[in-house]
């Protein structure tokens, strides 16, 4: 059964209650800015958690913009919050293919934090799993084998297969900074996911784990 990670971009206003639950589904979400009510409990800015069961969603602040990274079938209907003064978009679905995900299967749902100081060009290395990245701070670019993603503002997001050799590097003028949702084999658990195909690793103080959670597919 193929699965699809998708990232969503949703507002809230202080007003905004979903309508209705988002339906059942492994879903990492991150505050990107403001505050919101999860299932009757409080997520500040920069506060992330994972939920599998339904989840009902509001705002508690003037604006609200979560990020929000799910699994799913490729052919599931979007899981969009529907209410009043409620914005939800899905900006990036794709199908996994470079892992063998089947039914029963175990893994690594992740998310973290990528601080590059400014400047930085990261070296060539790929990842032990796909992801979805999504630009906190700065600028960024992206050189791989197949496409580049140039000259992303913040809010902008790209995907990485994780076998795709990649060269990325941002601007002198401040750090760059990106959320990423993973998927990863368990025994990676709590270890970065980088292949340096150079022998020039990233310092690991530049990473940030926020959530390490297995699920099973």
């Amino acid at each position: 059964m193929p699965v699809s990670l998708k990232f969503y971009q949703d507002q809230l206003l202080r007003s905004s209650t979903s309508a209705l639950p988002l339906k059942k589904a492994h879903r990492i979400i991150y505050v990107r800015h403001g505050s919101i009510i999860a299932n009757g409990e409080p997520l500040a800015q920069n506060q992330s958690a994972y939920y599998q069961n339904p989840l009902y969603l509001s705002g508690n602040a003037a604006l609200s913009e979560i990020w929000r990274w799910e699994l799913s079938t490729p052919n599931d209907t979007p899981h969009l919050i529907l209410g009043t003064d409620t914005l939800s978009l899905l900006k990036i679905a794709h199908v996994i293919t470079t892992l063998e995900v089947e039914p029963g299967t175990n893994w690594l749902f992740r998310l973290d934090k990528v601080t590059s100081a400014a400047g930085r060009i990261t070296p060539r290395h790929r990842h032990k799993g796909p992801g979805i990245r999504c630009l906190y701070q700065g600028t960024f670019n992206v050189q791989g084998q197949a496409y580049p993603t140039e000259n992303m503002a913040p809010g902008d997001a790209w995907w990485e297969s994780g076998e795709e050799t990649i060269v990325a590097w941002h601007s002198n003028q401040m750090p760059a900074i990106f959320i990423r949702g993973l998927l990863l084999p368990t025994d990676i658990k709590g270890d970065m996911s980088n292949i340096w195909e150079t022998g020039v690793a990233s310092p690991k103080s530049n990473w940030q784990l926020l959530i390490d959670q297995e699920v099973t597919i």
